[in-house]
């Protein structure tokens, strides 16, 4: 995997959503419990944020890792859902850059997968991603 501290803003954002559409089974994001003053309103909150594309939910799952994270004691929810052209839409209207997903306003630590296989995970707030070699040459001949 590949490293890269640069952010995907504006229309190569949404260009690169466009890709991961063509190679990806499903994306998740994450909502680490740390930052939640009051966790049953910021789930509440993560409903209504996500109610058009509830019906693509995978799963909601409490975990203490994910592909750019290891929490020693705390936990997240990780929100799984599949990857479509709803889904796309919702990425693309909601985010404007790969690291414009950050809390309070969106979960965090966007990754996607192609079947089990991670190929993109976002670390938003320490601004970095890592991407599959094969993928970002993908997505760098699509530009």
């Amino acid at each position: 995997m590949l490293m890269i501290t640069q952010d995907v803003k504006g229309e190569r954002y949404e260009a690169l959503i466009d890709v991961l559409l063509e190679h990806c089974t499903h994306f998740a994001s994450v909502e680490d419990r740390r930052r939640m003053e009051i966790e049953e309103e910021r789930l509440a909150y993560m409903d209504v944020l996500t109610e058009e594309i509830r019906w693509d939910l995978i799963e909601r799952t409490i975990v203490s890792e994910w592909e750019t994270t290891r929490l020693s004691v705390d936990t997240a929810y990780l929100y799984s859902f599949h990857m479509n052209y709803r889904t796309v839409q919702f990425l693309k209207e909601r985010g404007r850059s790969l690291f414009s997903w950050i809390h309070p306003k969106l979960p965090e630590d966007l990754m996607f997968y192609t079947g089990e296989t991670c190929v993109l995970a976002v670390c938003s707030h320490e601004s970095f991603f890592v991407v599959d070699e094969e993928m970002w040459e993908r997505i760098r001949l699509d530009e």
